[in-house]
């Protein structure tokens, strides 16, 4: 192994308690801590952090784990916030090593993206399987949405300390 990949492993293991932790609150805690009707997401802004501030290599491993952690809390077979997340964060990695703006209007406009796409797919899925039709989901998209958005401030610092001590 290369120099190089030994660092970037290293690295990614630095990571691993942080996204455990962030796994445990969003499975115990913050489950608890409904407002206006909807639970908050917390590791698709946690990706978008860590990938803005740590390129595509981290991000799209980050991605894949926390992917894999929000596809077993929601009990579902598919896989679809694995591939939401990790192609969110070798995308962002790789837009923040070129053209994107390390700072927190990116942050904040590339996290409410990703959740829109995460709520977006939450949607698709369960248009699919049910009968419940997507006006009756937007209100409760919007509102998830925008709940995780306040929440996602402390991962801005968080996400940008993380990267300045690794």
């Amino acid at each position: 192994m290369g120099k190089q990949k030994y660092a970037t492993a290293v690295k990614l293991l630095i990571l691993c308690p942080y996204l455990i932790l962030l796994y445990i609150l969003q499975a115990t805690v913050f489950t608890r801590l409904t407002l206006f009707g909807v639970k908050p997401m917390l590791l698709p802004v946690a990706v978008v952090g860590i990938a803005i501030f740590r390129g595509r290599v981290e991000g799209g491993v980050f991605g894949l784990f926390a992917g894999m952690f929000m596809d077993m809390s929601y009990n579902q077979p598919t896989i679809e916030f694995t591939l939401i997340l990790t192609l969110t964060g070798i995308l962002l990695g790789a837009l923040s090593d070129t053209v994107l703006v390390r700072g927190f209007p990116s942050y904040l406009l590339c996290s409410a993206a990703q959740l829109l796409l995460c709520s977006a797919c939450q949607i698709l899925v369960i248009t699919v399987t049910t009968s419940i039709p997507v006006s009756a989901l937007l209100p409760i998209a919007i509102r998830q949405t925008l709940y995780s958005l306040i929440l996602s401030l402390p991962f801005y610092y968080i996400s940008r300390f993380l990267a300045h001590i690794i």
